[in-house]
């Protein structure tokens, strides 16, 4: 899995959650231009990805990293509850919505199965 987030105490924390759930933490990248180029160089099965990263159109980056080239299920996270929602996150082409408060208690397993 590819964890993209611009905190980096945030990227390490949830890659610890991950780990302990069985995900294989294969890069970060902080923004999209980042992601695109790990997505090439890693080949990562799935993405985290925080919806509301600074100077990043997060929902153009999820088109471009889940879209017909890539097709890698991406899952949206983020702080703001706001920011993005299951059905919004899914007609961009993501997985789903979970918010980073939510991350702890979520079957993140079930985002990646369908």
């Amino acid at each position: 899995m590819l964890v993209v987030d611009d905190d980096a105490s945030f990227r390490e924390a949830v890659s610890e959650l991950l780990r302990t759930r069985g995900f294989v933490i294969v890069g970060y990248a902080d923004d999209g231009e980042q992601a695109i180029a790990a997505v090439r160089r890693l080949h990562p099965d799935a993405i985290l990805l925080d919806a509301t990263m600074a100077a990043t159109d997060d929902f153009e980056l999820v088109r471009r990293l889940s879209g017909p080239d890539e097709k890698i299920p991406v899952l949206l996270t983020s702080s703001d509850r706001e920011a993005a929602t299951e059905l919004l996150a899914q007609e961009y082409g993501a997985v789903g919505f979970v918010p980073k408060t939510e991350l702890v208690g979520a079957d993140l397993r079930h985002y990646f199965t369908r």
